[in-house]
């Protein structure tokens, strides 16, 4: 009987699905920071809504699973590794000294083996959308949210309303915390980088946006810029500086000959940076000054307190590698066991600031081994699929055939370049930050539209 029913949803309905659970996902994900701007309520919300996330896009894969829509070998060593990184949290979980808490998270962050699942089906929920105008209209609902949390970190910056005064002249809301606020900021701004890299003045796919399309992109990087201004974290230039190095990578290797534009993003920063320190009197160059003196008194670059402490939390949480280098001291641990006898410590902490390190730490060698096969089989094809228009007809067509790409492929490829950049840069800027449930949902997103294409290109090239 649940069979028959499950059979009855079509494709259709399961891609309209898929597309409001994400859309939903979106937008209701950063509202509780709004009424509870510094409260573990709005965590505990958020937690609930990733929770519901699990479930409701569980249910839907399970549809298209029955209606034979849906196999784990189509996918291959990206799915194998999200599996593998699944065994890994389990096993975590299963070595933790309280359970409970590796499974629903701490009330600080909330990320225990329930959250990281829904991260996981996130991802797998934004492959199946099939439906390339869905993909356009998640990006530019992605653009829209990122406007949005630009234009209340700004008002939160300059002061002329204050949604909390945890971090007075920093902008957090809704993103809970400054750090947090720019790793959001670093993907929304990879999201117009990428869009300003790969417009084409003569494409149909720049439609409805008429010739100034390219200026509308420019100045979707202006607003993230000014986004990571005014979180006011240093380490969030890791993912600009990355991007735009990427920027230009892409513009001598694919031979474009579009250096002014590079340039033009480049000049572009160094003049927001230079506008927000006259309005706040240091901002930028003094976060840098900040830096350089914690160096300077240390006299190493791995000083204690360079970072805002982060190189005594790297090193601490270093220290329990011999021990807990296998399975990991358990997913949302890491405090319990850093803060164990350690009396140089003069502050608290429960993520290493470092996002490679800290799945490293808590769950393991194999989970941090299943987690960059899980990078690199995103980022080799997203690279790739920059280099010539003749090699991604070839895979398509086959070699020797000239095939001209339709518009609604060259949609889902202006859509992959885009998630292209932002997937970089947050990557760049995980060296330094740790993931949150404030952020990494909308990161998982990208992924999944990232990887879409890789699957469209598959399909296209076994059709014909």
């Amino acid at each position: 009987m649940m069979m028959e029913k499950l059979n009855k949803f079509t494709g259709e309905q399961v891609q309209t699905w898929l597309f409001y659970g994400l859309a939903v996902m979106m937008f209701g994900l950063p509202v509780p920071h709004l009424f509870f701007p510094e409260s573990e309520k709005a965590i505990g919300l958020q937690a609930t809504l990733l929770v519901l996330a699990l479930f409701y896009f569980g249910f839907l894969l399970v549809v298209e699973g029955v209606n034979k829509r849906f196999s784990i070998k189509e996918y291959g060593i990206v799915l194998y590794s999200l599996m593998g990184l699944g065994i890994a949290g389990v096993i975590s979980v299963l070595v933790s000294n309280d359970k409970a808490v590796s499974v629903y998270g701490t009330e600080l962050r909330a990320e225990g083996l329930l959250t990281l699942f829904s991260y996981y089906l996130i991802f797998i929920a934004a492959t199946r959308v099939t439906k390339k105008s869905y993909r356009g209209k998640l990006v530019r609902l992605f653009l829209l949210l990122g406007v949005a949390v630009v234009i209340l970190g700004m008002i939160q910056f300059f002061g002329i309303y204050v949604f909390g005064n945890k971090f007075p002249g920093m902008a957090y809301v809704p993103m809970r915390n400054p750090n947090f606020y720019g790793a959001f900021a670093v993907l929304f701004t990879g999201v117009g980088m990428g869009g300003f890299f790969v417009y084409q003045k003569e494409s149909e796919i720049t439609r409805p946006y008429p010739w100034w399309d390219r200026w509308v992109w420019y100045a979707l990087v202006l607003a993230g810029y000014a986004g990571c201004i005014c979180a006011r974290s240093a380490l969030v230039y890791a993912g600009l500086i990355m991007m735009l190095l990427l920027y230009l990578f892409l513009q001598i290797g694919t031979k474009r000959k579009d250096i002014w534009a590079f340039l033009l993003l480049v000049l572009g920063l160094i003049a927001l940076i230079f506008l927000f320190d006259i309005q706040k009197s240091g901002g930028v160059t003094e976060e840098l000054k900040s830096v350089s003196n914690q160096i300077k008194a240390e006299g190493t670059v791995f000083g204690d307190s360079v970072g805002s402490s982060r190189m005594l939390i790297w090193k601490q949480s270093i220290s329990l590698l011999p021990k807990y280098w296998l399975f990991g001291c358990g997913i949302e641990r890491l405090g319990s066991h850093c803060h164990e006898g350690a009396k140089e410590l003069w502050f608290n902490f429960d993520k290493v600031h470092n996002e490679y390190l800290n799945l490293w730490v808590t769950e393991g060698i194999f989970a941090l081994v299943f987690y960059l096969v899980f990078l690199f089989a995103l980022f080799i094809p997203g690279l790739k699929q920059f280099f010539g228009k003749k090699k991604m007809t070839e895979e398509i067509a086959g070699a020797g055939t000239d095939v001209k790409l339709t518009v609604e492929e060259k949609v889902t490829d202006l859509i992959s370049k885009i998630a292209f950049f932002a997937f970089f840069g947050y990557i760049a800027q995980a060296f330094f930050n740790i993931s949150v449930v404030q952020v990494a949902p909308y990161f998982w997103m990208i992924c999944g539209l990232l990887y879409r294409r890789k699957r469209d290109r598959d399909e296209e090239t076994v059709g014909r």
